[in-house]
Parts: C-alpha cells; sequence; structure tokens
C-alpha cells in the first residue's frame, strides 16, 4: 500500500497509525497528536514528519519498520516513550534530538544511520542498546546532560565520532561480548566513566581513552 500524508491531514488527528509505504512531508506542530503507531514493515521516506510536534508524547514502531529523512521527530519536547521492536532502521540526521526521551531501549537488530540522532536530550537518563546493534555517524549520543548509564549487548558496533561527548554526567558502560567502537572523540568530556564487562573481543580504538577498560 501506498499512503502519502500530508499536513493538513495530520494536524488533526489525536492517534495517528502509519502502515505501508509513507512518502513526502508530514507536520502537526499546530495540532493536536499525542501518539503515533508505525505498524510493521512499513517505510517511511521524508524529513520532518513529526518535527516540533509539541503534544506528541508516546511512538510506538513495530518489526521491521525503516525511516529515512532528517528532522523527523526534532524538537518533540514532550516525546518521553518510544517503543521499538527488533530489526528498527533509522536513515536521517538529527532524528530525536531534543526529544523530551528519559530511557531508551534499541532493540536487537537495530541499524541507526545519521548524525546527532539522540542528541541534546535533555532529559535523557539510561541508555540500553541490544544484541547486534549498528550505529554509525557522528554525536549520535552526544550533550545530554543527565544521561549516566549505558549498556550495550553483544555484537554491537558503534562506528562514528563524539558519540558520547560531552555527556558530563556519564559514569557507567556495561558491554557484551564483541563490542567495537571506532572513531575520535567518542567519551570527549565524560571524565567520571568506568566500564563494566565480563565478556571478551572488547575493541576500543577511539583516540579518547577515557575507559579504563
Amino acid at each position: 500500500m501506498l499512503k502519502e500524508f500530508e499536513y493538513s491531514e495530520l494536524s488533526e488527528e489525536l492517534n495517528i497509525c502509519i502502515f505501508g509505504t509513507v512518502l513526502g512531508f508530514g507536520g502537526c506542530s499546530s495540532g493536536r497528536c499525542k501518539t503515533v503507531r508505525v505498524e510493521s514493515y512499513t517505510k517511511i521516506e521524508g524529513p520532518y514528519f513529526f518535527e516540533k510536534c509539541r503534544n506528541l508524547k508516546k511512538v510506538e514502531f513495530g518489526e521491521n519498520v525503516s525511516i529515512t529523512g532528517n528532522n523527523i521527530f526534532f524538537e518533540c519536547f514532550s516525546l518521553t516513550t518510544i517503543d521499538a521492536l527488533s530489526g528498527f532502521r533509522l536513515f536521517g540526521n538529527s532524528t530525536f534530538t531534543q526529544c523530551g526521551i528519559t530511557k531508551l531501549v534499541i532493540p536487537e537488530g537495530t541499524i541507526i544511520s545519521g548524525n546527532y540522532s539522540f542528541g541534546a536530550c535533555p532529559n535523557l537518563d539510561s541508555v540500553e542498546i541490544r544484541d547486534r546493534v549498528v550505529i554509525s555517524g557522528n554525536l549520535t549520543f552526544s550533550n545530554c546532560p543527565k544521561l549516566s548509564i549505558v549498556q550495550i549487548g553483544n555484537c554491537v558496533k558503534i562506528l562514528g565520532d563524539e558519540t558520547f561527548a560531552n555527556c558530563e554526567n556519564l559514569e557507567m558502560i556495561h558491554v557484551g561480548n564483541d563490542f567495537h567502537i571506532l572513531g575520535n572523540d567518542n567519551f570527549a568530556g565524560c571524565s567520571n566513566i568506568t566500564t563494566s564487562t565480563h565478556g571478551k573481543n572488547l575493541i576500543f580504538t577511539d583516540k579518547t581513552y577515557a575507559i579504563n577498560a
């Protein structure tokens, strides 16, 4: 199914359910939208769908959802909950930047590609990255002032620069087996962090050696 949402359609809906293939531009910054449900195997292609959606509080993603575009949930300050199932694909810059998320779980098999995906989220205090996740791009979780704990599963790859830069309250990173983090200054400005791991093949190739691995 092919469905194109226009600004006028989104602006009047309280609860939005998206399925099929969605192209074009959205928008609900002046509307009443509170929840968004993206059904399994849905593809969204296009920027700014829910940018600055003032009332949006919760987003749910089914299995194998693919989203491509910049600023899709940018500055959704009231967005506190993101629920996603396995196989999530996220391509674009500033996707959830400056959202109100407090706890983030990135499901198994997720691919995130883009810069500043969860950057500058003022209330984000914990991140759980489950098995076989690949994150590429710069500044993915940077400038999150309350982020204190990161849990990383098995076979996770983080590729990019300044991934956790300037998360000044980051204190603990728990890592599993076969964790690779590649890039420059990934922990710049994080002076308090240590690691806890029972895994093996823990590989840091970051120029900032702030972690006592």
